[in-house]
């Protein structure tokens, strides 16, 4: 009793009893839990929640359409290896996670606490500061995954020894996100300790931006296509200015499924301006994401899918319940140490 007084005499803030741990500051355990909790959180419900609410998904691979129920223990088996790989990354990045921290606390880069703007500074304000932060961190984070990823797969080694992993799911899950060598790990979760030293970031900015782009790499394996519900900030632009059409631009759930059948193409993570430019991008994708499109609509409307407007907002209540289920998840994990500690 004496010490979960301590641990909230410290500055722990406390909600009808319930210990409410800082987003920032809480060191590795603080760090891993809240990764641990995004990242299974999440990954189920991209397997499990949205398939059993929406009822009709479309595949984004013929592997994927023709599973049957005799390939389902081969699937489990997957899902149980990816679980255990993600791991050793998940520690990584809380590892990456407690550099940050010290880096802000020594005042060592641009990262910075308090307001995220001056005294004063409008709501509107604060949105477009907190809008142009995340559209930079994007387009860094998408030019970092593409050069550190087409590197893993032209240098020989690295794709013998490191990369090699992650390709070992030829078919992804969600759970495929983070199933990566830990090595491969350090290089792709680099970027986040750099961009402390590129421009000013707020310390929860950060964190929050960093937990969300777990949720991507999730998002990014599934098996089936979001579109247009990619959850990142560009494709909600695209969306309120185009609505349901492709983006030349942006990336889709097919994008990256394809790399994983045809690995010298497809590299990037959000765009695919550096796929284009390098001429690295999937010969015949536009065809298929159209085809896969049609094919979206076509079983919305049929078998009782109730189309795609019931359809789009069955993704778009799991995934507000699946950011509300790893934050109760991530509460109720720590306040079950808090009591056993």
């Amino acid at each position: 009793q004496r010490e979960r007084r301590a641990v909230n005499r410290a500055g722990m803030a406390s909600w009808n009893g319930i210990s409410v741990p800082p987003l920032v500051g809480g060191g590795f355990p603080i760090a891993a839990l809240q990764l641990c909790s995004v990242y299974y959180v999440g990954a189920l419900a991209v397997h499990a929640l949205i398939p059993y609410f929406a009822r009709t998904i479309t595949p984004v691979s013929k592997a994927e359409a023709r599973r049957t129920h005799r390939a389902a223990a081969d699937l489990r088996r997957q899902i149980l290896r990816e679980s255990f790989l993600s791991l050793g990354p998940i520690a990584v990045k809380a590892g990456v996670f407690c550099a940050v921290e010290l880096i802000g606390t020594r005042g060592w880069g641009l990262l910075y606490d308090g307001p995220l703007l001056r005294a004063g500074a409008s709501v509107p304000a604060k949105a477009l500061a907190l809008a142009g932060t995340v559209l930079a961190l994007d387009f860094l984070h998408d030019t970092w995954f593409y050069f550190t990823h087409l590197l893993m797969h032209k240098n020989r080694w690295l794709l013998a020894n490191v990369h090699h992993l992650h390709h070992q799911s030829h078919v992804p899950t969600p759970f495929s996100g983070y199933s990566l060598h830990v090595v491969e790990a350090m290089i792709v979760f680099l970027d986040e300790i750099l961009v402390c030293f590129l421009f000013p970031i707020h310390v929860n900015v950060h964190r929050l931006y960093h937990l969300y782009t777990t949720l991507i790499h999730i998002g990014g394996h599934a098996s089936y296509e979001l579109h247009p519900l990619v959850p990142s900030l560009e494709q909600l632009l695209y969306v309120a200015w185009r609505g349901d059409s492709v983006s030349r631009e942006l990336n889709t759930v097919l994008y990256h499924n394809m790399h994983h059948q045809y690995p010298s193409k497809n590299f990037s993570l959000y765009f695919t301006h550096w796929d284009r430019a390098l001429e690295t991008i999937k010969p015949g994708y536009e065809d298929e994401i159209g085809r896969i499109k049609k094919e979206q609509a076509v079983r919305a409307e049929g078998g009782g899918g109730g189309g795609l407007r019931r359809y789009y907002s069955v993704l778009v209540t799991c995934m507000g319940s699946t950011l509300a289920l790893s934050v109760l998840a991530y509460l109720a994990a720590y306040n079950a140490l808090v009591w056993v500690l």
